[in-house]
């Protein structure tokens, strides 16, 4: 079955499971910090070292998203996705288990494994599944379920092993991806890849589509490039907002870490707006162009110093909804510009961007604060951003 001859109802099933995947995913790759006082003490290590193993599971998952993309398109993003969250809940549930530290870098590992098929998989079988009219609003949606995985992980954990102990906590949470990967096996039959299969549900032969050939086409290397400009400025601005704002406006760190509370929850009811505007509009690029613009003014405003800081509050509120509402519409541009036999490949590439982003930007913004420049973490973030909008520009295909 196409997604043209799709059920509506089964398309808002197909959107429900993935999404709970993507869940899974954000919630994973926090689940440990929230925990690192209690695995400290029992394993007696240092931050350094836990920190290290969250180096392994975010290195992992960089250097293998790409090649899990030329995997899905290859023998197709259902199975690679249930495989892979099964992988990754049984290695958070494993994490749970261990007893020492290097026991608990490779469930890291694996669990980095397992959580690079998530992008790559996801957009496939949303762009197969879900009807033309509503793939903006499956995006918005899938981003929404992982923007919520991040804001739930740090209550639940601590909440779990509060009531037992951190073992448990790891434990519980990777049963639950273990069971959603069984119910994914269970409905496998709705869940659309863009693959062909015949009456028996086994896959057929289908014309290759272009590998990782495709990832050399200048549309993708300009999304992968604008990928880790929007990472850089991201980073910089969750890492760095609080402090700057506390040596700028002289405020409390309650009040500051509020601005950036309020910032977050924007970003996140804007991905479900912009859902709509991804749906409603062909001119993604415009959209792409409005909103990054009005959150890049409003970043250069704050970063000047001469609002109060009531004007501070709404200008966050403001970027915060405008940067929400471009996602779905960035992703719709990624899939238009991807060849549709390389959904996995394309989304694969271009979102590793977002890893290299947020790996070398923070120290620099951490320099301007030591250099005693905290507006200028405000002005650089709005720079990635003028920079991202002139890539896109420049970076277009032309006709002829």
């Amino acid at each position: 079955m196409t997604a043209q001859t799709a059920t509506l109802g089964r398309q808002f099933q197909v959107i429900g499971l993935i999404g709970s995947g993507h869940f899974l995913s954000h919630f994973y790759q926090l689940a440990l910090p929230p925990l690192f006082p209690l695995i400290k003490q029992d394993l007696g290590v240092s931050y350094i070292e836990l920190g290290v193993a969250m180096t392994v599971y975010g290195g992992a998952t960089a250097v293998l998203q790409t090649p899990v993309g030329l995997l899905v398109d290859r023998v197709g993003a259902r199975s690679v996705l249930i495989v892979g969250l099964f992988v990754n809940a049984a290695a958070i549930a494993a994490a749970g288990m261990v007893s020492s530290y290097w026991a608990l870098v490779a469930c890291m590992l694996f669990a980095g494994l397992g959580n690079s098929v998530f992008h790559p998989a996801d957009y496939a079988i949303l762009s197969a599944s879900i009807e033309k009219g509503r793939v903006g609003r499956a995006f918005s949606l899938h981003s929404f379920g992982g923007t919520t995985g991040f804001a739930a992980t740090p209550l639940v954990m601590f909440g779990l092993a509060s009531l037992w102990d951190w073992q448990t906590a790891l434990l519980i949470a990777g049963l639950v991806g273990i069971a959603i990967a069984v119910l994914m096996i269970a409905v496998r039959g709705m869940i659309q890849d863009g693959q062909e299969r015949g009456e028996d549900g086994r896959r057929t032969r289908t014309q290759p589509g272009p590998g990782w050939r495709v990832l050399l086409s200048r549309p993708m290397v300009v999304f992968f490039l604008f990928f880790v400009l929007l990472a850089a400025a991201g980073s910089g601005l969750n890492s760095f907002t609080v402090l700057a704002l506390v040596e700028m406006y002289g405020v409390e760190l309650a009040a500051a870490n509020s601005v950036l509370t309020s910032f977050l929850v924007m970003i996140a009811i804007g991905v479900l707006i912009g859902g709509y505007v991804a749906d409603k509009t062909d001119r993604h690029d415009l959209v792409l162009f409005v909103t990054y613009g009005v959150a890049t003014i409003c970043f250069f405003l704050v970063g000047m110093g001469v609002m109060s800081f009531w004007m501070v509050i709404g200008a966050f509120l403001v970027a915060g909804l405008a940067r929400g509402i471009v996602n779905p519409t960035r992703d719709m541009l990624v899939r238009q510009a991807a060849p549709s036999t390389a959904m996995g490949a394309a989304f694969g590439f271009v979102t590793t961007g977002f890893t290299v982003g947020q790996t070398f930007a923070p120290a620099l913004y951490g320099w301007l604060m030591d250099i005693g420049s905290p507006s200028l973490v405000f002005w650089l973030a709005a720079g990635f951003m003028v920079a991202a909008i002139a890539l896109v520009i420049l970076g277009r295909e032309r006709p002829g």
